[in-house]
């Protein structure tokens, strides 16, 4: 879908700079967010001991993964079928359709935990809050509206979580009402969540022309997979810290927490670019009456090319830490230095690196109907960590979490790359794809890790040491932008896009 001079054709370039334009304004929330929890880790760790910072993060994983339960796999439902919906009426319906089960699954789920799991009881009351939150920016997204759903989710509710629990470690109320104030934020973005969709649908207008019916059975025949998907895709992130927390202690969970944070940030890099090509697949898949094998080249290129732009974003915080993983263990305070965080650091990069570099295979896969193999994928990964947590935890510590996670990951990236390639097929994104990694290596891991080896870095330093290389790297992908497709980035370009 180039033209022979390697300029991206006007339909894919459209395509890319939707991708662009969205995935800007949610890597800017990502990176808010980002440092929000990271802030938030810093001050917990910082702020009370590592035994009820242990049993806060656990209680926090364990809110998460309901959480997940309780979504449904909603949100991948109401991206493949809101804009094939159109009519805003429809979409309020496909709504009400996916609202009623996961406020009772959430409520439900809130109670279960409360009885079952006494360190969750502070927060589990926010369950439903946060499954309306949810539910209603999905339904947002859908419509390939990020800016409030960034603002809710990736600002406003980080911010306050941290705001928040920040007050309540200076004031030194218990570890419990830790989970209290982290819990509240969700109040905030139910609220701000529910004005968002009204406003999206208030857009719209009442003469929006009819789309398509979804039934009940169409909108859920797809969805269950994916819920069950969802489930187990956050039981592979968040699990290890609670069976970190039951087979060993509270404070192992702490340390390997901490040695697993920075993980976050090239996920949710990662995710701003998924976020916004999901519904940017749906559209070139729904394309019916263009050519099958033009829309297959275009669905190719475009997923090459937000790899890529994945590779770029994330993998430079990956290597950052793999180059001197106890001068970012230290930034947390001396009890969370042990030679395990380091080996958990070290595992969890690499592991990482891998799965950014098969890009959003898992959303293709899901675009493209297959949300079966994706849940088969996802509970294969999800067997992998629970059942290495417990076969290697207790002969090799946090580390032992650190490596079954690690080959989970990257089994269930494995696998979707072998399930779409024959679809769209894969291969023509590998040298932008060589490139694209072969840039953070040069300027940010190679460096770095000379760095580590001739002189050691404290946490001051490597700080130091990151930012300087950072400059670096940006001055090199801005000298290959146009080889890289980040130019589809800047203000649109005469000779990229004619009118």
């Amino acid at each position: 879908m180039t033209d022979r001079t390697g300029e991206p054709s006007d339909l894919e370039a459209h395509h890319l700079r939707a991708v662009a334009r969205g995935s800007t304004a949610t890597l800017l929330g990502a990176v808010l967010s980002t440092l929000a929890g990271f802030g938030l880790v810093l001050v917990v760790t910082r702020g009370v001991d590592p035994d009820p910072a242990g049993r806060f993060f656990a209680a926090t994983a364990v809110f998460l993964v309901a959480l997940a339960a309780a979504g449904l796999g909603t949100d991948t439902g109401l991206a493949r079928f809101v804009l094939r919906t159109d009519q805003p009426g429809a979409v309020r319906r496909l709504v009400g359709m996916a609202a009623i089960p996961v406020l009772v699954v959430a409520a439900a789920l809130a109670l279960a935990l409360a009885a079952w799991w006494p360190d969750t009881r502070w927060l589990v009351w926010a369950l439903p809050l946060a499954a309306t939150s949810d539910l209603c920016l999905a339904a947002v997204q859908a419509h390939a509206t990020f800016r409030a759903a960034v603002l809710i989710d990736r600002i406003v509710r980080p911010g306050a979580q941290i705001v928040l629990v920040s007050a309540a470690v200076v004031a030194g109320l218990p570890g419990a009402v830790l989970a209290l104030a982290w819990g509240a934020a969700y109040l905030l973005s139910a609220v701000l969540a529910v004005r968002a969709l009204h406003g999206v649908l208030r857009r719209a207008g009442p003469d929006a022309p009819a789309g398509e019916h979804v039934t009940p059975r169409e909108f859920w025949g797809f969805t269950w997979a994916r819920a069950a998907a969802r489930i187990a895709q956050v039981g592979v992130q968040r699990l290890d810290i609670v069976l970190v927390a039951w087979l060993l202690t509270p404070t192992d969970a702490a340390v390997y927490t901490v040695a697993t944070r920075f993980v976050v940030f090239g996920q949710l890099a990662n995710q701003a670019v998924s976020s916004v090509v999901q519904p940017r697949f749906t559209l070139i898949l729904a394309d019916e009456a263009g050519d099958a094998g033009a829309r297959r080249a275009l669905l190719s290129r475009v997923f090459a090319v937000t790899t890529s732009w994945s590779v770029l974003l994330a993998w430079p915080v990956y290597l950052c830490v793999a180059a001197a993983p106890l001068a970012y263990l230290g930034w947390f305070g001396t009890a969370y230095t042990t030679d395990d965080a380091r080996t958990v650091a070290l595992v969890m990069a690499g592991g990482m690196l891998v799965a950014v570099a098969s890009g959003p295979v898992d959303t293709l896969l899901l675009m493209t109907g297959r949300s079966t193999r994706s849940l088969a994928n996802t509970l294969v990964a999800l067997v992998v960590d629970v059942g290495g947590c417990l076969l290697l935890v207790p002969r090799m510590g946090i580390a032992g979490a650190a490596l079954a996670w690690a080959v989970a990951v990257v089994v269930r990236c494995a696998l979707a790359v072998v399930q779409v390639r024959p679809d769209i097929g894969l291969l023509p994104g590998r040298r932008t794809l060589l490139v694209a990694a072969a840039v953070p290596l040069g300027c940010v891991g190679v460096p770095l890790a000379l760095a580590q080896a001739l002189g050691g870095l404290t946490p001051a330093t490597w700080l130091l040491a990151s930012a300087l290389v950072a400059v670096g790297y940006v001055a090199v992908v801005w000298r290959l932008r146009a080889r890289l497709a980040v130019d589809l980035f800047l203000p649109r370009r005469r000779e990229l896009v004619t009118a």
